[in-house]
């Protein structure tokens, strides 16, 4: 793109930015601030994503659109993708260990020619590390059936999905009385005084050296929410991980979908033996640690997917173990319950056992919704609702994909993501939800979810699906 739209482009970031800063240090700014800014954002890339983007191209064809930019209804009927477009290769090219069939498929679905040799490249790992060599890191995601999701970020994508979060959650958590009172003054201020992108420097650079972390995660790998443990992780003095291995991508898929040859075949089982058949042994050694810092005093941060911490729970008490996490500790819920329809508890049942397993108060135990595809968390708030930070436009859509307008409406959630560059960020979700506007009891008016589900037809994805199933 020229250099005017590079321009143009870093000064709308800067703005949402800026505004979603404010938003999370004052309850009293408006979502709607941010509605010329998201416009934009949406123009921008919709020139991005025509001019370098195959899938998105076709699809500006196929609604006759021409050289004009459209309005963000135009796009909201015509130009949006489904989550999966990120899984639309042929399965045959990583069954046969087509990696430049597999490099061609990735050049249609982002903004770069992805082409190098890769003859040599025998599984999605080492796939997945060719690309991250040449600037290209590719989060991946798998549904129960196996079918792997791809989704391709460049550095500048990259650093939004794994620091953009740091500016407004910290500020958020505040709310909820997670933080001592002048460091929540503290916070506030330099949200309200200091650039975003200083302010996401310094804290980075800080990190929360006050607080030990037990993660429900695999140490490393690329898998969605493993990589927000793992940065989560990054800024703590101490850092526990249930399992200290990295998730695969080709482990999970041989083991969900069954092994190709001998070499995924001892892979699979490697994993297995390591991970899940030592599961009692890790759990048992993340709540001994857990129980090690609470004695010291430190503050705790419990993470994992609902399935996870629910087992967590569980063998704390199995073991006759009394954890009472000093005051400042929270328990954080990431990674959706739309797995375990058939055995999990209701939400209210499963906060009121993490309270009562780690003597946490009410306010302590949080939840985030979010996903693979997109730049953003939703966190939820004292009254039970997912805020939308304000860099976000979402779109509700009916059954047959048309816009539906309302300040209380249920739908398949769509999001206008202006921080995806690499890929289409126009993204029809998975999800239905019941979104409304209008102000919260929580004193912030923003646009906020209530409700989720998986849209029928639509596959479960993410670690605590795949754990489940392998687990079963």
């Amino acid at each position: 793109m020229t250099d005017a739209w590079e321009k143009e482009k870093a000064e709308v970031h800067d703005a949402l930015l800026a505004l979603t800063a404010r938003w999370a240090a004052d309850r009293g700014v408006s979502f709607d601030e941010g509605a010329e800014l998201r416009r934009r954002a949406a123009v921008l890339n919709h020139r991005h994503y025509r001019e370098n983007i195959g899938v998105y191209r076709s699809l500006c064809e196929r609604a006759g659109l021409g050289d004009e930019d459209p309005a963000i209804s135009f796009i909201a009927e015509n130009l949006m993708v489904t989550d999966d477009v990120f899984k639309s290769y042929p399965q045959r090219l990583v069954d046969e260990a087509d990696y430049a069939g597999m490099n061609a498929w990735l050049s249609g679905l982002c903004d770069r020619k992805v082409e190098f040799d890769a003859s040599g490249i025998e599984d999605v790992d080492q796939w997945l590390s060719a690309l991250a060599a040449r600037g290209v890191t590719v989060v991946f995601s798998s549904g129960t059936s196996g079918m792997v999701s791809f989704v391709p970020r460049d550095g500048r994508t990259w650093e939004a999905f794994t620091r953009l979060p740091a500016l407004y959650m910290p500020a958020l958590l505040a709310d909820r009385g997670l933080f001592p009172a002048w460091q929540a003054a503290l916070l506030s201020l330099a949200l309200k005084k200091l650039p975003p992108r200083r302010y996401l420097a310094l804290t980075h650079r800080l990190g929360l050296p006050g607080i030990d972390g037990f993660f429900c995660n695999f140490a490393s790998g690329l898998q969605g929410i493993q990589i927000a443990g793992q940065k989560v992780a990054a800024r703590l003095k101490k850092a526990e991980f249930l399992y200290p291995a990295a998730l695969s991508a080709t482990a999970v898929r041989a083991v969900v979908r069954g092994p190709r040859n001998a070499a995924e075949a001892a892979l699979a089982e490697t994993f297995l033996s390591e991970t899940v058949r030592k599961k009692e042994e890790h759990y048992l050694r993340l709540l001994r640690s857990l129980a090690e810092s609470a004695a010291r005093g430190r503050r705790c941060l419990v993470f994992g997917a609902p399935y996870l911490l629910l087992e967590l729970c569980e063998r704390a008490k199995a073991h006759k173990l009394s954890i009472r996490l000093p005051k400042g500790s929270a328990a954080i819920l990431g990674g959706g319950w739309k797995s375990f329809e058939g055995k999990r508890l209701s939400e209210d049942e499963l906060y009121a056992l993490i309270r009562e397993t780690f003597d946490l108060p009410p306010s302590a135990v949080v939840e985030g919704y979010s996903m693979t595809e997109i730049q953003a968390v939703m966190l939820k708030c004292p009254a039970g609702r997912y805020h939308v930070p304000p860099f976000l436009e979402t779109v509700i859509l009916s059954e047959s994909l048309s816009p539906v307008e309302g300040s209380d409406v249920t739908g398949v959630l769509s999001v206008l993501d202006p921080f995806a560059e690499s890929y289409p960020g126009f993204l029809i979700t998975g999800d239905t939800v019941r979104r409304v506007t209008g102000p919260c009891p929580c004193g912030r008016s923003v646009p906020a979810i209530l409700t989720i589900a998986r849209t029928p037809g639509r596959e479960v994805k993410g670690c605590g699906g795949i754990m489940a199933k392998m687990n079963a």
